[in-house]
């Protein structure tokens, strides 16, 4: 999985940009998955920043860990890009559909 920038986990993320600390979130669930693998990933846009990112859930009270910036992207694009993603967030390979989504979108 490749990202625009990665922190070992949410608080880093938050201290890296204040913005982020304030920003209203868009929550796409915390239910992703990538084909093979046990680890739930939950998938997040921030209104101040535009960030759509990616964090590992860890089951604490909400806590994530290794958070993934996947893209900048306006509220528009954002809305193009997960165009349905309510039908993939519980597949077997849901992040590879989020992954092919923003490949389709970069080229």
């Amino acid at each position: 999985m490749t990202a625009f920038a990665s922190y070992p986990d949410e608080h880093a993320f938050q201290c890296a940009d204040v913005r982020r600390r304030r920003s209203t979130e868009v929550d796409f669930g915390a239910t992703w998955r990538a084909s093979g693998a046990n680890d739930a990933w939950k998938l997040t846009w921030l209104v101040d920043t535009g960030e759509l990112y990616l964090c590992r859930t860890d089951g604490h009270a909400g806590s994530c860990s290794d958070v993934r910036v996947l893209a900048v992207l306006s509220e528009p694009d954002l809305d193009a890009l997960l165009a349905g993603w309510r039908d993939h967030r519980a597949e077997e390979d849901g992040l590879g559909w989020v992954l092919g989504r923003l490949a389709w979108i970069a080229a």
